[in-house]
């Protein structure tokens, strides 16, 4: 099989996340034009003979060696070049900070491998990241993807760490920070690590699977042997090989069983795992069968009263489990560079999430007769707890979004049935809390489409968007469609009942929200107006006050006030929609 060995290593981190460890070497900051430290050292000692007025230099150590009697040593040779602080910090920018013509070459910065590695330990896959490199790009692809790491780059920063087991991410800095002088570069100083570093090591190689990308095993003697003492292989390695493996690797790929991966390059086989981990967990959020057996089992549960107690532990562990990964590093709203790509695939990543909620609260709202209707409300209540209120404006306000379509596919479900007081519990019943003012408000304040996209309706994955007068209830229109299939078959019907649903959701804002705006739907230019008159508006009022929907507590059950709302709704309508065709 084509990447056979990819998919293995990707199938034992989603299987196992969180239990391998990655060591990243020189080779995959060297795709981002930062030299290694012994390159930087020879190039500090070029500038020490420039300096000495010394020419035609073969063996640059043997003539540092023989001009100053000792061994290059990195701070030394800084002292030598520099006389302030300044000027040392300066001199070492220029190895590892990108100029602004070099940011424009995309040299200097994070590059793929870095973000995609980034990413996958946003995905909880890896969580100790050891790396032989000084430059912090690993640091800045994690912040860019959100995460704060604990980076370790000396015996004192390990003797105060946070033991890795309660930390989300640690970058664990083997050789030390370009801006340390106590870096090691030397072979004499790569022999041998503290006490406390091969303490530490020896558990991580003990506890943890390990991936190798770009270290060579050749200078790093220490390190080498640190692997090599390790007595067990609780879980596997992987041995990222761009050519022919030193014989130093060879050793410890063989002490360690390793698998080795050939490779072209860091970036394209850490995008490639990435990819394959994304796709397995996406997977098993959206798994048609998983989401079948839970849409199932809702409905066998509601067929005996005797299992209520049974449904309510059902849609409450879904929906805490729903909660927990909203509450992940996941979805954190602190992203460097929102582009419009990255938002799109922030709702994707909702849409799974939530889709085996949406399908067994549609199923629960279709058929109970209104004795869990409770369930609805408090699912609903429960994700505009929303837990991140810093960060993108637009990634706060899109965190409303899971719980806008567990209202629309549930909502739409129980017009479909007119099951009228499952309606109430979606969408009068449910409250938000408001932290601006520290009060509970009707949650479709929040829940209403041009809430949650008002500044990024352009950005909404359908061809011409920005053309559209709603493109974000268009969007979710097509999105419902296959889900709510089984109970509106007809797509005229489906149509109907969408619209249908976006037009009570505008009433019922208009009477329990305030008078002088309601959210609009489709129906704003899909009947132009004209859902006022439809089927279901007119059973209704010839009904009166027998009316489900008046029974259901809308309008305080009055069609007096029915009727009040729907003129102030036309007179809205009519203004905001004026001029549209």
């Amino acid at each position: 099989m084509k990447n056979e060995p990819v998919l293995k290593l990707a199938m034992s981190m989603h299987a196992n996340p969180g239990v391998y460890a990655l060591l990243i070497g020189s080779g995959v900051s060297r795709a981002a034009g930062i030299p290694t430290g012994w390159e930087i050292v020879l190039d500090l000692i070029c500038r020490v003979a420039a300096m000495e007025r010394a020419e035609s230099i073969s063996d640059h150590e043997a003539w540092y060696q023989q001009s100053f009697g000792e061994a290059p040593d990195y701070s030394k040779l800084l002292d030598r070049l520099t006389t302030t602080s300044s000027e040392r910090m300066a001199l070492l920018r220029s190895y590892f900070e990108p100029t602004e013509e070099e940011r424009e070459q995309g040299l200097k910065i994070p590059t793929p491998a870095h973000r995609a590695i980034a990413t996958i330990a946003k995905l909880g896959y890896v969580r100790i990241i050891l790396t032989t490199n000084f430059d912090r790009l690993i640091e800045k692809a994690l912040d860019e993807a959100g995460i704060v790491p604990d980076v370790i780059s000396s015996d004192d920063d390990l003797k105060g760490a946070v033991p890795y087991v309660h930390s989300r991410c640690v970058v664990v800095k083997l050789h030390g920070d370009y801006r340390d002088t106590r870096i090691k570069n030397t072979p004499e100083e790569l022999a041998n690590y503290s006490k406390e570093l091969n303490n530490f090591l020896d558990r991580v190689f003990d506890e943890f699977g390990l991936v190798v990308c770009g270290w060579s095993g050749t200078w790093d003697t220490a390190l080498r042997n640190a692997i090599l003492r390790s007595p067990t292989r609780r879980f596997a390695t992987f041995w990222l090989a761009k050519g022919e493996s030193t014989e130093e690797a060879k050793k410890i790929i063989q002490h360690r069983r390793a698998e080795v991966i050939p490779i072209g390059s860091a970036d394209q086989f850490f995008i490639e795992l990435l990819e394959k981990v994304e796709s397995l967990r996406e997977l098993e959020l959206s798994h048609p069968v998983s989401t079948a057996v839970a849409v199932a089992t809702v409905k066998r549960y509601l067929a005996d009263p005797r299992h209520r107690i049974r449904l309510h532990d059902l849609v409450h562990e879904e929906t805490e489990w729903v909660y927990q990964e909203l509450s992940s590093e996941r979805f954190s709203t602190r992203i460097n560079g929102l582009t419009k790509d990255v938002f799109q695939q922030r709702m994707r990543e909702y849409e799974a999430l939530v889709e085996r909620l949406a399908a067994m609260l549609a199923a629960l709202s279709y058929h109970d007769t209104g004795a869990n209707a409770h369930l609805l409300t408090r699912c609903i209540e429960r994700l505009t707890q929303v837990p991140r209120r810093d960060g993108k404006v637009v990634l706060i306000d899109l965190q409303y979004y899971p719980a806008l379509l567990l209202m629309y596919a549930a909502g739409i479900s129980a017009i479909a049935a007119k099951r009228f007081h499952n309606l109430a519990a979606i969408l009068k019943e449910p409250k938000y809390r408001d932290y601006r003012y520290n009060e509970e408000n009707p949650a479709i304040e929040r829940l209403d489409v041009w809430s949650v996209f008002e500044s990024t309706y352009k950005w909404m994955p359908r061809q011409n968007a920005e053309h559209e007068y709603t493109p974000a209830n268009n969007y979710i229109f097509d999105l419902l469609r296959p889900a709510l299939h089984d109970y509106l078959p007809d797509d005229t019907r489906y149509e109907e009942t969408f619209d249908t649903f976006e037009y009570l959701l505008a009433l019922t804002y208009l009477d329990i929200v305030k008078e002088s705006y309601s959210p609009m739907g489709r129906f704003g230019w899909h009947y132009t107006g004209r859902i006022m008159n439809s089927e279901f508006v007119r059973t209704g009022v010839e009904q009166g006050s027998d009316w489900g929907l008046l029974k259901a507590s809308f309008f305080n059950g009055s069609i007096e006030r029915f009727e009040e709302i729907v003129e102030k709704h036309k007179e809205l309508l009519q203004n905001r929609t004026r001029g549209w065709i």
